[in-house]
């Protein structure tokens, strides 16, 4: 066994006990961070994910994080420290299971116009690609975002409440991830045959991106990343050069877990990035969690292009569907104005005749 596969078995929970964390169990093999709670433990893995922050990793990099030292600093700690060895449990692949009872897509039709400023144009385009349907989740009507990976299997399903209830949901809207979901794949959409890839936060903004540019868009894959996902544009990265080598079985040999590291043996290896400098495009919210994840994809040395959504007034944030909603009431608003004139042209109001008084 190497140096560093040894040092790698050390558990993870002892581990953060050792530097001052007393992780608490939510269930199962999984613990929560006392000051975090999307800073998670995985005990069966021995390793760590910050969903927030999209940090991840195993004791090495836990150590690095927590502590702030080097990799070969936190390898040393390791190594003199008296910590127990981790039942490490084999990562294992589940088939999602799609277990939802749809329904026709007319209530959700309506959510995407009346609420969202999406057209029938766009909301069409996105159904014929199996991406939209309307399903009932826990008696409750709701829309389904699906998500297909390179072979065109089903591998996750995002659920968007129809019908707004602050009482039951802290958003107004029940959103949820259904369970089994294979997270790293994204929702993707193509245009013609992609050469490079525009990633979003979500299916909505996804969808108001290309309202807003279709005329613009060829030869591209849109991406809805459903958060700010590194493993998802690892992933999609991978697919896109495997594709044009014609080499898409290859993906089927990867576990998810090894996406990030492949993308980085093609940074380090090859010369796609150089070749495809315009490959990778984030049209994410304009806020700071969408800029710092900029920063993080330019830090890790990828070429990125940003195409952020303007600001809108004195606002400090923005997302694409937010441009969208904001043209539909112009266009709505000029409607009025259009018709108000016509109406004023075609009927004139009568003419006032002042009276002479006697």
């Amino acid at each position: 066994m190497t140096r560093i596969k040894a040092v790698k078995q050390k558990a993870i929970l002892d581990v953060a006990e050792s530097l001052g964390y007393s992780f608490r169990r939510l269930s199962g093999q999984i613990f929560e961070h006392p000051d975090h709670d999307s800073f998670r433990i995985f005990a069966d893995t021995n390793t760590f994910k910050w969903f927030s922050r999209d940090i991840q990793g195993d004791v090495i990099d836990f150590v690095q994080l927590v502590a702030g030292v080097t990799f070969k600093e936190a390898v040393s700690y390791l190594e003199t420290g008296d910590f127990e060895q981790a039942k490490l449990i084999e990562e294992t692949y589940q088939p999602f299971q799609y277990y939802l009872h749809e329904e026709l897509f007319q209530q959700a039709r309506t959510y995407l116009k009346d609420i969202r400023g999406l057209s029938d144009q766009t909301i069409n385009s996105f159904g014929r690609q199996g991406l939209l349907a309307q399903a009932t989740y826990q008696a409750e009507s709701v829309l389904v975002f699906k998500s297909y990976d390179h072979n065109g299997i089903l591998q996750a399903a995002s659920l968007q409440g129809l019908v707004k209830n602050e009482e039951k949901h802290d958003r107004g809207y029940l959103k949820k991830i259904t369970k089994g979901s294979h997270g790293h794949v994204g929702i993707s959409f193509d245009i013609g045959n992609p050469k490079r890839l525009i990633f979003c936060e979500s299916v909505i903004d996804m969808m108001s991106y290309y309202q807003l540019h279709q005329k613009q868009l060829s030869d591209v894959r849109l991406v809805s990343m459903e958060g700010l996902k590194l493993s998802v544009i690892a992933y999609q990265i991978l697919r896109l050069a495997a594709e044009e080598q014609g080499k898409l079985a290859f993906l089927d040999t990867v576990k998810p877990s090894r996406h990030s590291h492949y993308l980085q043996a093609i940074q380090e290896t090859t010369t796609f990035f150089q070749t495809h400098s315009n490959a990778l495009t984030l049209a994410v919210d304009y806020d700071d969690a969408g800029r710092e994840f900029c920063q993080k994809l330019s830090d890790k040395g990828l070429p990125i292009s940003q195409d952020l959504p303007p600001l809108q007034g004195l606002e400090t944030k923005s997302d694409w569907n937010d441009i969208v909603k904001q043209q539909s009431e112009l266009s709505l608003s000029d409607f009025i104005q259009t018709a108000q004139a016509q109406v004023n042209k075609n009927h004139p109001p009568p003419k006032r005749v002042r009276s002479l008084e006697l």
